[in-house]
């Protein structure tokens, strides 16, 4: 049996699928190791979302490849949504790659290396669409305590700017009955929080039955007991119904907590973007949400230098985020990805002034965060502890219910005498623009 690295890139999404590889990997009876120098084999998990993604892919393929140099490495495998989207461009300038996987048939690992052992360099890229209903095992790359679940795979939405259906295929549910059955397996090895992921998750279940199914989902996932938090992410406002928020609204367990991805404001970029509503429909959207949770956090994601994108328009973008008063917010400058329609659109914006955008608007979120992070001094909140910050004077570090994994901010709890993975009442003493100070309520 071998020892096997692996380095998972991008989303939670595609570390999903890296959790995946790994289980099948170790069922098989090879050892996982973390130091890339002990492996025998090395498997880069790529993203190929937008050119800054694509960069990190390729630069981080090649750092592994120096491995097979001065290391143990023996095999160099590349997976995920670059080897789907330029698998034949990998094959030709890559030839440290050994075998290359797509994102449809990535359960095909350990007989790709057992191939490659063998002499046979397979590039294994197929229909993108992959099927999570059924058994499969999985090694969490999460604390213990937390977990990422993707309820469904692919997207129907089809925004001009977006290669995602391209590398995934079409929206693909998952059924209620096998994601249960995976959190109730994550609430038996003591997972605390859930992830709810997918590209879309309001649009979940419309492909198995019908109409969209979030609601019935969660309400079977509420009858495990162990599972203390369910975060949702990744939800689309014009799809956000009165239901979805009304359990969001009753249930404790599900957290007053929301992605909502607007991407922008302006109503003719949202239409060029083909993005469902209107600037007035999101609006209404989060002010609904604040009236029927009054503690809700909101977090979005923006795209700054959209092709055509004026002046006026960005101004209509800052007007936007400066009513809206997200509690996190994170901006992208826009990426010309070839096979999309935004792409062929005239008036592409140059990157320096995108870039000068994108740091507007951070500017303004910065203030805002701040000032919302301040509200909350002197409060009560619910920790999640998750690592050790300092042990002389203690001071730990964990996530309150308004910080999703890896994403948002955090919480430094000072004096404490709990653990890793418990969760503990904390009194907010300072606040800074993204994160938080804090004490043990005894």
């Amino acid at each position: 049996m071998s020892k096997i690295g692996l380095l998972s890139l991008g989303c939670a999404k595609n570390q999903v699928d890296s959790e995946i590889m790994l289980g099948l990997i170790r069922e098989d009876g090879h050892e996982i190791v973390k130091k890339y120098d002990e492996a025998e084999v090395l498997i880069v998990n790529t993203c190929g979302f937008i050119s800054d993604a694509k960069e990190e892919s390729i630069n981080s393929i090649l750092e592994l490849a120096e491995y097979k140099k001065d290391g143990n490495c023996k095999l160099l495998i590349v997976t995920g949504c670059l080897s789907q989207r330029y698998s034949e461009e990998l094959k030709k300038e890559m030839p440290e790659v050994d075998a290359i996987i797509g994102t449809g048939n990535f359960d095909e690992i350990v007989e790709v290396i057992n191939d490659a052992f063998g002499g046979k360099k397979r590039i294994e890229v197929t229909n993108p669409e992959f099927d999570y209903d059924r058994y499969l095992p999985r090694t969490n790359l999460t604390p213990d305590h937390t977990a990422y679940v993707k309820i469904a795979e692919g997207c129907n939405n089809c925004c001009s700017y977006c290669i995602i259906p391209q590398l995934r295929g079409a929206l693909k549910s998952r059924s209620i009955e096998n994601i249960k059955k995976e959190v109730e397996q994550l609430a038996q090895a003591g997972v605390k929080e859930v992830n709810i992921i997918a590209q879309d998750i309001t649009q979940y279940g419309i492909d198995l039955y019908g109409k969209s199914k979030l609601v019935d989902l969660l309400k079977e996932l509420l009858t495990i007991d162990n599972i203390k938090w369910f975060r949702l992410l990744y939800a689309y406002p014009s799809h956000l119904t009165d239901e979805i928020i009304d359990l969001i609204a009753t249930e404790e367990r599900i957290l007053n907590y929301l992605d909502l991805p607007v991407q922008h404001a302006d109503d003719e970029i949202r239409k060029q973007m083909n993005r469902g509503g209107t600037k007035e429909d999101v609006l209404r959207t989060i002010k609904k949400l604040r009236k029927r949770i009054p503690d809700i956090t909101l977090r979005t994601s923006l795209i700054v230098g959209f092709p055509g994108e004026s002046e006026e328009q960005f101004k209509t973008l800052l007007d936007f985020i400066k009513e809206a008063e997200f509690d996190r917010l994170g901006a992208f400058t826009y990426s010309q990805e070839e096979g999309t329609v935004a792409a062929q659109m005239p008036c592409q914006i140059p990157e320096e002034r995108k870039q000068e955008r994108y740091e507007r608007v951070m500017s303004l979120q910065e203030d805002i965060s701040y000032q919302r992070n301040q509200a909350w001094i002197g409060k009560e909140v619910e920790v999640l502890l998750e690592e050790v910050q300092s042990e002389e004077p203690v001071i730990m570090v964990g996530r309150t219910r308004r910080d999703a994994p890896d994403v948002d901010g955090v919480i430094y709890v000072e004096g404490t005498s709990a653990q890793i993975g418990d969760m503990i009442k904390v009194k907010v003493t300072e606040a800074y623009e993204y994160d938080l100070v804090g004490v043990e309520i005894e």
